[in-house]
């Protein structure tokens, strides 16, 4: 019973190619596997390189509107701090009049050099002398 016929047993059939280079069949083979699986991957990579483009640009998008994010809450926080100071602070509001506003104490002299004028008052003034 266990002795096989070689009348069905294809491996002991002789063919051109089995005997010339061997079974040329399992030669062929694993490098049809291997190029199966090639042309999936390509196939794969074509199909989704859409997805993922779309993905990497939303990604950038996100990164970009979180740093936007970031520097609207920095500068609400500055302005929230400057209007604390400008409720609060005695000291904070005579500085903002006396820097921005230009404003003095009663009596008080307050003495303008070329690099504190604004640009209205740098220009030079007209010559208004008589002609001869």
């Amino acid at each position: 019973m266990g002795v096989r016929s070689k009348f069905f047993d294809p491996r002991s059939v002789k063919t051109a190619a089995r005997t010339a280079h061997g079974d040329l069949w399992h030669r062929l083979l694993p490098w049809g596997y291997f190029l199966l699986v090639l042309a999936l991957g390509v196939l794969a990579v074509v199909i989704y390189q859409p997805v993922i483009r779309k993905s990497q640009e939303q990604m950038n998008r996100k990164v970009w509107l979180q740093r936007q994010i970031d520097q609207q809450k920095a500068l609400s926080m500055q302005m929230e701090d400057e209007l604390n100071n400008l409720q609060n602070d005695p000291y904070y509001i005579e500085r903002m009049a006396r820097d921005i506003l230009k404003y003095g104490r009663n009596g008080e002299v307050i003495f303008k050099f070329s690099g504190d004028l604004s640009d209205s008052e740098n220009q030079p003034s007209k010559p208004t002398g008589a002609k001869r």
